[in-house]
């Protein structure tokens, strides 16, 4: 269930929190998350999306003027990078309107599969970034649904980067329960992205 004494934070008030929690030193050093994945969700209301680039460059910017080295990962952007990269993009995107719908999307999701493509080259966006980020933000995993979920992105990230917290900034709620499981409810509508590996960042305190 969503957390009542965040669920009804403005966006900003929701973003200002986020600042609060990533530049502390328990957040940078993963203190209380020792066995897991260091993986936080920054959820917001769908309604907001049309604000949240402009919150989350003043998140990132302001985390910078701290000293921090952020690394921010645009999912849309990587995503159009590897469909660019086939050399067949301009083709499919001619094709669009005349292939079946279940065709197009196979076509252009195969290209990038979170496990094989899409997850190795957040990675290397990471691993190439000098100096070394000591947090990582991910955006713009919507605009990449139904091609690909979320849990599915953390899930095949994981085992290629898990040495620093990364940060999914996500358009809907992360309902967490005990009995019933964990889920990325994306735009609030779609409920079937379980995922429970990941923290919610607006829940957790650090001194």
């Amino acid at each position: 269930m969503p957390n009542p004494t965040t669920e009804h934070l403005t966006l900003t008030e929701r973003f200002e929190r986020a600042y609060r929690i990533m530049r502390s030193q328990g957040f940078l050093e993963m203190r209380g998350q020792l066995g897991e994945v260091p993986y936080f969700i920054l959820s917001h209301h769908p309604a907001d999306q049309p604000r949240v680039a402009a919150e989350t460059r003043r998140l990132v910017t302001k985390l910078r003027t701290d000293g921090l080295d952020v690394c921010v990962v645009d999912l849309w952007r990587v995503a159009t990078e590897l469909w660019e990269g086939t050399g067949q993009w301009d083709a499919i995107l001619g094709a669009e309107g005349r292939l079946r719908k279940e065709r197009f999307a196979k076509s252009v999701g195969n290209v990038i599969s979170p496990e094989p493509h899409l997850s190795p080259r957040i990675a290397e966006v990471v691993g190439t970034q000098d100096p070394r980020p000591q947090l990582v933000v991910l955006t713009n995993v919507g605009r990449l649904y139904p091609l690909v979920r979320a849990h599915t992105i953390l899930n095949t990230l994981q085992p290629l980067l898990a040495d620093r917290p990364i940060v999914l900034v996500f358009p809907g709620t992360y309902r967490q329960s005990a009995t019933q499981g964990s889920s990325l409810v994306l735009f609030d509508l779609l409920t079937n992205d379980d995922y429970y590996r990941a923290f919610d960042l607006l829940d957790l305190e650090y001194s």
